[in-house]
């Protein structure tokens, strides 16, 4: 899903892409609150961090800068 809409995003010209995901620090989140995404998923899919509001919250953009 990331690729999909990474690519949908391109092909309607954007620029870059954010993305602002769980970082899950102490073991197992609940489904339920992981909606947004999951960090790992977006380091596969090229993503990186470029900002942390908080400890588990980190802000993810594509393409790197």
């Amino acid at each position: 899903l990331i690729d999909a809409a990474t690519q949908y995003a391109r092909d309607q010209g954007a620029t870059l892409v954010e993305g602002y995901p769980i970082d899950p620090r102490k073991g197992a989140y609940p489904p339920a609150f992981a909606w947004p995404g999951i960090k790992g998923a977006f380091d596969k899919a090229g993503f990186v961090e470029v900002a942390r509001r908080s400890q588990t919250r980190p802000v993810m953009r594509y393409p790197p800068d």
